[in-house]
């Protein structure tokens, strides 16, 4: 009975830390990044028609996209391997709650990566702002136009 106990809370554990990981987007994808958000780099068409960009920031924006995909695309792979390895473990005969806490760990630092990659392009688009479309970033973002935060890993 003992021996359950670890077992049944690390279980809990990730049963509670998925899905808050994950906001419920394939690969744990943080909010932002679902199929429309990826491309745009976390950023609705309603954020970006708002701030009236120019045709060399929206070049600069397409290039920053890429950067951006081309980074979160290997760590969403991460992600679904871990996901499916701590289902795996879980699903054991007798789970080893060690193992299982390991992968949930590992799991967790891919997360941190995913977040200081979408907040390195969140800094470098600002970049991009003049100060008035900054201003009116910070505004829409504020108001949930231009919704580019989420609530999870750090």
């Amino acid at each position: 009975m003992k021996r359950s106990i670890p077992v049944v809370l690390v279980a809990l554990l990730v049963a509670v830390a998925l899905p808050a990981q994950t906001t419920g987007h394939p690969g744990g994808r943080p909010e932002g990044f679902g199929a429309l958000g990826a491309a745009k780099g976390g950023l609705s068409s309603a954020c970006l028609d708002a701030l009236g960009l120019t045709d060399v920031q929206k070049a600069s924006l397409g290039a920053l996209r890429q950067d951006v995909i081309s980074t979160l695309q290997p760590l969403f792979g991460e992600r679904r391997s871990y996901h499916d390895q701590i289902e795996a473990a879980l699903e054991a005969e007798t789970p080893d709650p060690a193992a299982i806490g390991r992968l949930v760990i590992a799991d967790h630092a891919v997360a941190v990566e995913i977040r200081a990659a979408h907040d390195q392009f969140l800094t470098r688009f600002q970049a991009l702002l003049n100060p008035d479309q900054l201003a009116n970033f910070t505004a829409l973002r504020d108001n949930g136009v231009c919704a580019t935060r989420r609530k999870g890993p750090r």
